[in-house]
């Protein structure tokens, strides 16, 4: 998988997601290598937001993202926006930060 990311303000983020799922509708047999989460910054509104692919090839429509290692994931997120978090993609990776 190759792992995207970047900051966005309030929704700003939507048009990206509604390409992601175009991109998982197409490719469905890899639908649980499509993931977008996203982490609270320390910014009201302000979140970064990661997107994972399949293929290097697809990340061409998301202009503006920057590539980021596995290493550099959080493993602790606030937001699932799109996928399947029942998947290993998704378990393997990430868990949900607990609210206070």
């Amino acid at each position: 998988m190759i792992w995207l990311k970047r900051r966005f303000y309030a929704a700003e983020f939507g048009p990206y997601q509604d390409k992601l799922g175009e991109l998982m509708m197409a490719m469905p047999a890899r639908y649980a290598e499509f993931l977008m989460v996203s982490t609270e910054t320390e910014k009201p509104l302000v979140s970064d937001y990661y997107v994972g692919l399949p293929l290097a090839e697809l990340a061409s429509v998301f202009d503006g993202f920057g590539e980021v290692s596995e290493v550099e994931l959080p493993r602790e997120i606030d937001t699932f926006l799109l996928g399947d978090q029942t998947k290993e993609p998704f378990t393997s990776r990430f868990r949900f930060r607990r609210r206070r």
